[in-house]
C-alpha cells in the first residue's frame, strides 16, 4: 500500500501528492469578482512563493474560468516565481491573448481541455498517477456555456472523482457506475440535494465522500457550514469528510495496483 496526501486550500482548491508528484488544482485566484472564500493571506503567500508544502509543484490544473477558481493575473505571477512541468486549462482560456503570449514566451508546456470528450486523453502525471478531464456542465442555467471540467484522478489502483461545480441535475453520471471510485469530491449543494445524494449513493457509489467549496467561517454569510454539518450528521452511507479549513490535510492508503 502507498499513500495519497490531499491538502485543501479553498473553494475547490486541492494539493494532491502521490509518490513524488504534486498537482495543484484551482488554487490561483484573487479576492475580487466572486462571493466565495479567498485564500487566506498566509496560505496565498506560501503558494505564490512555492514554500512549505507548495514547493516543487509539478502541475497546475484548473476546472473552469471563474474568479473563485482561476485568475490569469495570479497564474502569471506564480509562474514568474516558480517552475512547473505543465499547466492544464479549459479551452476558453485560449481567448486570453495576454496569457497565451506569456505562456508561449516563457515556453511553459500547456494543454487545453476540450468540451469534446474525444479530444481529452488520459494524462500521465507521474508513476501510477493519471488525470482524465471530463466535460460536464456548470451548475446554474446562466453558466451552461462555460467550459467546465470534472477530473478522474487515478493513483495506483484507486480513483478519485473531483466534480467542482458540476450541474448534478443535468449531467449523466452513469459512466461512473462501472468505475470503482475511492472518493468523490462534491460541493455543498450537490451533497445537500436529495437528487445529488441519490447520484452519490446509487450511481457513483464511492467509498468516501469529500465535501469541498465550503465557505470559511468568516465568509459564511448563508450558514452553509451549518447546512453541511447537518447533512453530514444525517448521511448514512459511506464515510463523509467535510473539507472546510485551509490546509486541512487528509491522507489515505491506496493500493499500488
Amino acid at each position: 500500500m502507498e499513500q495519497i496526501s490531499i491538502t485543501y486550500t479553498s473553494n475547490t482548491g486541492l494539493l494532491m501528492q502521490y509518490g513524488d508528484t504534486k498537482v495543484l488544482f484551482d488554487s490561483l485566484y484573487g479576492k475580487s469578482g466572486h462571493r466565495f472564500s479567498p485564500l487566506p493571506q498566509v496560505l496565498e503567500q506560501e503558494i505564490m512563493e512555492g514554500a512549505g508544502d507548495f514547493s516543487e509543484i509539478d502541475y497546475l490544473v484548473f476546472s473552469h474560468n471563474h474568479a473563485d477558481h482561476f485568475s490569469a493575473k495570479y497564474l502569471k505571477a506564480y509562474l514568474q516565481q516558480n517552475t512547473v512541468k505543465g499547466i492544464f486549462l479549459p479551452e476558453d482560456l485560449l481567448q486570453e491573448t495576454d496569457l497565451m503570449e506569456f505562456l508561449k514566451a516563457e515556453k511553459i508546456p500547456t494543454m487545453f481541455f476540450s468540451k469534446n470528450p474525444r479530444l481529452n486523453r488520459t494524462i500521465v502525471l507521474g508513476k501510477s498517477f493519471r488525470l482524465r478531464a471530463i466535460p460536464m456542465c456548470h451548475q446554474g442555467e446562466i453558466y451552461q456555456e462555460v467550459p467546465h471540467f470534472c477530473f478522474l484522478v487515478s493513483c495506483g489502483a484507486e480513483q478519485f472523482l473531483l466534480t467542482a461545480d458540476v450541474d448534478f441535475t443535468q449531467e449523466d453520471f452513469s459512466a461512473f457506475s462501472q468505475t470503482s471510485v475511492e472518493g468523490v469530491f462534491v460541493n455543498p449543494l450537490f451533497f445537500h440535494s436529495k437528487e445529488g445524494q441519490q447520484v452519490i449513493r446509487e450511481t457513483i457509489n464511492p467509498k468516501e465522500v469529500f465535501v469541498y467549496h465550503i465557505p470559511f467561517d468568516a465568509d459564511d454569510v448563508l450558514s452553509m457550514r451549518k447546512m453541511v454539518k447537518r447533512d453530514c450528521d444525517k448521511w448514512d452511507s459511506c464515510p463523509v469528510t467535510p473539507l472546510w479549513e485551509p490546509m486541512q490535510r487528509e491522507c489515505r492508503a491506496v493500493d499500488r495496483g
